[in-house]
């Protein structure tokens, strides 16, 4: 797991620097700073979700097709991305805090909550498969049909 979160770590990296180059090239045009982050959140979870399913979670979730990780990977960045919203609105809106050094926090505290959904929803594995690599023990028939139905 330590590796995924390395592996996710520098995904995020990639992203943020997704998200940090739309967002200071919108604003740089007087785009409003809310609207610019939507738009840099787009383009950035895209990069994300394209990069986590080929590197980081690679082979995780085979049961589930990549149109419903998406979905899932969506929606939880979606609510990261309120949580972001609200993070930077508050640092730009009250607290006086420079709008680039305001996302940049706002990116960093989202974060980890966007690693532990994503590894608990988008990209969890059977229990089957989870007991079996962490006992290193096979996988038996009983663990897929339960005693009544054999």
């Amino acid at each position: 797991m330590i590796k995924m979160l390395m592996k996710f770590a520098v995904v995020g990296l990639s992203g943020v620097g997704v998200n940090m180059a739309v967002y200071t090239f919108l604003t740089s045009f007087g785009t409003n700073f809310l609207i610019a982050a939507g738009f840099a959140f787009g383009v950035a979870v895209t990069n994300n979700f394209v990069w986590n399913v080929l590197w980081t979670f690679k082979g995780r979730a085979k049961d589930r097709n990549v149109k419903i990780k998406f979905v899932s990977f969506l929606a939880i960045s979606v609510i990261n991305l309120g949580v972001n919203l609200m993070i930077l609105r508050s640092l730009v809106e009250f607290m006086q805090v420079n709008e680039i050094l305001a996302q940049l926090t706002a990116i960093a505290v989202a974060s980890s909550l966007n690693f532990g959904l994503n590894f608990l929803i988008t990209f969890r594995e059977k229990r089957q498969k989870q007991r079996k690599e962490e006992t290193g023990t096979a996988v038996h028939y009983e663990d897929y049909y339960p005693a009544d139905l054999q």
